[in-house]
């Protein structure tokens, strides 16, 4: 790898000089004369170091140095200048510069100071990395908690494609669903565990920027195309690409995307050179690409191309075994996350969580025992705390399969109890088992909410 200078002196003949016995090293070095110049650059293109000049036209470099590590916190800024004056050394430490230099030095001890920059840069970047990891790994905990029959069947596909290293996989399930979640799983279980994971949603950018974003670009390629730079196949060498939402692929670049797929090897915007890489491609698309297809939104050969192993992951609300287990599993998550004494879901929490249909799937399970977390005091998740976006979004089933209490013999002579009673008491039942919330009573009773109230409104008077 390359690594990317970005001199800023307004000497000339001093930033020409630097570039040549920094280029000799195996560095990549551009030169810029202002503090301008600098941020307008690196707006454009991306560097792991900036050389910079104290005095510059323009905004000095105190000025130039403060935007710099307010917007890319993690590039080494060292700064050569022809100051020796104590004080600035110490105002430049305090701004933020990761070492300091007199132009009068050596140029090996110059190489040396940028060599360590360069060392500490990428402990910084690994150390990034790793928490990325450690994350993607703890969100691996879902996988092993589902108690659906359904789920259980997608992992047993995911575990037999994952041993398969470069067969294409596509997911399809409605937002929500945990794709993403599934790709990581393949490529954590597959022989490429151990290189470059990376995903891009392709809704995310223009399709004049997914185009150089995929396949990268050469210089010249375009007005702002400075230098050559890799696309994310690139990148992606010998590990997984995930492209999630496939579906919303411009039609020309699903044309390149085929010929990559049949032939695995492209070529970048601008270029005339072909590339080849290896690595494996996962799709994941929450749109039926057959109806894209009869709509000549979609190229059928891609789908056919992207479908060699196919994965339909079940919305939540047809597995509700896993409903309960992956509420738990956020509990524990967001219990460490928020530093609370939170253990479990409290017992009349339950049968709401069962009852919601989950419109957002498991994204919205897990952002509502989020919210719920943040707002409960107590040590168990009680239901009060409970938000459900949408509140017509319950499943209408009976209370329980069990005899009511409230048909129960009653001490009345008669030995039988009222109607109106037996009423109020199903409603009360009702109520219980819905911790309270209404909307959900009403749904279990099978009458509107405005009933529920009117009958509420009216029991209370009798």
């Amino acid at each position: 790898m390359s690594y990317r200078v970005l001199i800023v002196d307004d000497d000339h003949l001093i930033s020409r000089s630097i570039c040549r016995h920094l280029e000799s090293e195996g560095l990549y070095c551009h030169p810029v004369y202002s503090g301008e110049d600098a941020l307008q650059v690196l707006k454009n293109e991306e560097f792991d170091l900036v050389l910079l000049d104290l005095s510059l036209p323009g905004i000095d470099g105190f000025q130039t140095m403060k935007s710099v590590k307010a917007d890319y916190p993690d590039i080494q800024i060292i700064i050569l200048t022809a100051s020796q004056n104590i004080h600035d050394a110490i105002k430049a430490i305090k701004f933020g510069a990761d070492d300091y230099l007199i132009k009068s030095t050596d140029i090996e001890e110059l190489k040396i100071t940028i060599k360590k920059a360069i060392k500490t840069y990428n402990l910084v970047t690994e150390n990034i990395l790793l928490k990325k990891q450690l994350e993607q790994r703890f969100d691996q905990d879902h996988v092993t908690i589902i108690e659906s029959t359904k789920m259980k069947q997608v992992y047993q596909l995911v575990e037999k494609i994952a041993r398969l290293e470069n067969s294409t996989v596509l997911i399809m399930g409605e937002s929500g669903t945990g794709k993403e979640l599934v790709a990581r799983t393949i490529h954590h279980l597959s022989p490429r565990a151990d290189k470059p994971f990376i995903d891009i949603s392709c809704s995310a950018l223009p399709s004049s920027l997914m185009e150089s974003e995929l396949f990268g670009y050469e210089r010249g390629a375009f007005t702002d195309a400075k230098s050559s730079k890799k696309g994310l196949l690139e990148l992606t060498d010998c590990g997984t690409l995930f492209l999630d939402e496939i579906s919303t692929l411009d039609l020309s670049i699903q044309a390149k995307l085929l010929r990559f797929l049949e032939q695995r090897t492209f070529r970048r915007v601008g270029g005339t050179v072909d590339h080849r890489v290896d690595l494996r491609v996962i799709a994941a698309t929450n749109r039926d690409l057959r109806k894209k297809i009869v709509s000549n939104e979609f190229r059928e050969d891609l789908f056919y191309r992207l479908n060699v192993f196919p994965i339909t992951i079940p919305p939540l609300r047809e597995r509700k075994e896993d409903i309960i287990p992956l509420a738990n599993c956020f509990i524990k998550r967001f219990k460490r996350e928020f530093h609370k004494n939170i253990k479990s879901l409290h017992p009349k929490s339950i049968p709401l969580l069962l009852q919601y249909i989950y419109p957002g799937n498991v994204r919205e399970l897990k952002n509502i025992i989020e919210r719920a977390m943040i707002m409960e005091e107590n040590d168990t998740l009680t239901p009060s705390s409970l938000h459900f976006p949408r509140e017509d979004a319950f499943f209408a089933e009976p209370i329980t399969t069990e005899i009511p209490y409230c048909i129960e013999k009653s001490n009345k002579e008669n030995d039988f109890v009222t109607l109106a009673e037996m009423e109020k008491n199903y409603i009360r039942e009702a109520l219980s088992k819905a911790g309270g919330n209404k909307t959900l009573a009403a749904k279990l009773l099978g009458i509107g909410r405005s009933t529920l109230f009117r009958k509420l409104e009216y029991l209370d008077k009798t």
